[in-house]
């Protein structure tokens, strides 16, 4: 059949958003998908271990709501150094941070910014814990990964040695219920999943299944 004149094949791009508790899996899909289409990508969890980051280091642990808030009026993307932000220690205050209604805003607001400014012939995977619902609902896949709170608990404690960190299973696992209940509580950007995301429980299956499941949900887009 002919094309009607004038149309043009425009490549469809994906836009995905991949949402998740701390050591269900998310960042490691995310990372895997963008590199496996050639997709950008964004770590928005990496803001929030950003502040942590400079809190810690310019006030100490006893650093004050007010203290994290005056950071994050002046905080710019561009400063992340991504190595120095991985460690466990990090992710649990960066959930503290997280659950201050003013902070969450002021980053809300970095992260639609930084979404509508990249580029416009390529896509896009953005990985956080309110991506589909608040900071990218209009994404064109949306995944929400989960895994039980043992294996999570069990993951966080494999990145924890491999820090050095000492800690036992048990504080890991009350750390990750704190951590999921401020997520689930707080008054800006809860997690919840976003009605038209697809689930993946992680809790059974190692990253290589994981991402043959994902992948197979972003080529049935490409090709609708």
């Amino acid at each position: 059949m002919n094309k009607p004149q004038g149309s043009t094949n425009t490549p469809k791009l994906i836009r995905a958003a991949i949402l998740g508790a701390p050591g269900s899996g998310k960042g490691t899909l995310a990372i895997a998908l963008a590199d496996k289409f050639n997709l950008a990508y964004f770590d928005t969890g990496l803001l929030y271990r950003g502040l942590a980051h400079i809190a810690l280091e310019e006030f100490g642990e006893d650093f004050t709501k007010t203290n994290v808030i005056n950071i994050a009026k002046s905080f710019r993307i561009n400063t992340l150094k991504e190595s120095n932000l991985r460690s466990p220690i990090l992710g649990r205050y960066a959930s503290e941070i997280g659950a201050i209604p003013e902070v969450r805003k002021i980053l809300i607001k970095i992260q639609r910014e930084f979404k509508e400014k990249s580029p416009s012939n390529k896509g896009i995977v953005v990985d956080g814990r309110d991506i589909g619902t608040v900071i990218f609902p209009n994404a064109n896949v949306k995944l929400f990964i989960s895994a039980s709170l043992e294996e999570r608990a069990r993951r966080r404690l494999r990145d924890f040695l491999t820090n050095d960190e000492n800690i036992s299973y048990d504080e890991v696992i009350k750390q990750l219920q704190k951590r999921d209940q401020r997520d689930k509580e707080r008054s800006v950007a809860p997690l919840v999943a976003a009605k038209d995301a697809h689930l993946i429980d992680t809790t059974n299956i190692n990253k290589e299944e994981t991402l043959e499941i994902a992948s197979s949900l972003v080529a049935k887009k490409l090709s609708d």
